[in-house]
C-alpha cells in the first residue's frame, strides 16, 4: 500500500496505529491485545464511571490541539527550502487532515450550541520561547511534528471514557484513527531520513530526543489491573508497544502541559 492511501485510509472504523500498519502491509502483530476497541482500551489504568463531562468543552480541547497541529504544518509547508520533495505530498496530506479536522469540530460544537475556540497562527509559538527552530530545520521540524502526534493520539484516547456511550465518541476515535497514522508515518520519516532508532509505534517511554512528557507513563504493563506480561509469552517492550496510554487534560493542555510552551 503507498503511504499516502494509508494516510487516507477510510476511517469508518476506529484501529489502532498498529492496526494500520498492518493493513499498510508493513507489519505484523504479535500482540493479540492491540487489537482491542479502542473505546475498551481507552479505559486502562483509569477509572471508568460514568463521567459527567461537558461534551463542548472536550471538543474545545480536540479543537485547541487540531488548531496547533493545523497551524504548525501550514507554516511548515510554507517556510522555504525546508520540507524536502519526498516528504512534502506526505505533509500535504496530513495538513489537510488536520484542517479538515477543524472544520469539522467547530461544526460539531456550533450544532451542540455551544462556543467553538479560534486561534491564529499568531497564538502559537513553534519556538517554545526560542528552544526550537522548526521552521529553519528539518530535524527539528520532524522531532516536533512526532511530539504533537503522539501527543495528540494521547490526548484523545484519554477523552474517549468521557464520551462513552455518546454519539460523539465513533467521530472522535475516527479522528484519533487518523492521529495514529500521523504518528506512526513521522516517525517513519524520522527513522529513514535522521536515522533515529524509532519503531512506528512507541515502546516503553522511548522519546527518540522528543519532550520526554509526551511519554511519560507509556512504559505501563498493567492495564485494567492486570499484568499483561503474565497473558503470554510477551516482553515488557512488547506489551508497552500494544497500547498507547492516555493523557489526561491537564497534563496536555494545563498550565504546565504538554502544549503549554507553544502557546504565544
Amino acid at each position: 500500500m503507498r503511504l499516502l492511501d494509508f494516510l487516507s485510509l477510510d476511517t469508518d472504523d476506529t484501529i489502532s496505529r498498529r492496526e494500520a500498519l498492518d493493513q499498510m502491509g508493513s507489519a505484523g502483530l504479535s500482540i493479540a491485545a492491540a487489537s482491542m476497541p479502542l473505546a475498551i482500551l481507552g479505559r486502562s489504568n483509569r477509572s471508568v464511571a460514568q463521567s459527567t463531562a461537558d461534551p463542548v468543552e472536550i471538543l474545545n480541547y480536540a479543537l485547541t490541539l487540531e488548531y496547533l497541529e493545523d497551524s504548525y504544518y501550514r507554516q511548515g509547508l510554507n517556510a522555504s527550502n525546508l520540507i524536502p520533495n519526498s516528504a512534502r505530498p506526505i505533509y500535504e496530506q496530513v495538513s489537510a487532515h488536520e484542517s479538515a479536522h477543524v472544520t469539522v469540530l467547530t461544526s460539531t460544537i456550533e450544532d451542540l450550541g455551544g462556543d467553538p475556540v479560534s486561534f491564529s497562527d499568531e497564538d502559537f509559538d513553534f519556538t517554545a520561547g526560542g528552544n526550537f527552530d522548526p521552521f529553519n530545520d528539518y530535524p527539528t521540524f520532524l522531532l516536533l511534528s512526532q511530539a504533537f502526534e503522539d501527543t495528540g493520539v494521547r490526548a484523545y484516547k484519554g477523552q474517549a471514557p468521557k464520551i462513552a456511550g455518546n454519539d460523539l465518541l465513533t467521530p472522535a476515535l475516527q479522528i484519533h484513527s487518523v492521529e495514529a497514522r500521523h504518528a506512526a508515518e513521522v516517525r517513519r520519516l524520522r527513522t529513514a531520513t535522521q536515522g533515529a532508532s524509532l519503531k512506528p509505534w512507541i515502546t516503553q517511554a522511548e522519546n527518540g530526543s522528543a519532550p520526554a512528557a509526551v511519554y511519560a507513563g507509556e512504559d505501563a504493563t498493567s492495564q485494567v489491573g492486570i499484568d499483561q506480561t503474565g497473558l503470554g509469552n510477551y516482553s515488557e517492550a512488547e506489551v508497552t508497544e500494544a497500547y498507547d496510554e492516555p493523557l489526561s487534560m491537564a497534563a496536555v493542555a494545563g498550565d504546565d502541559g504538554i502544549a503549554a510552551p507553544f502557546f504565544a
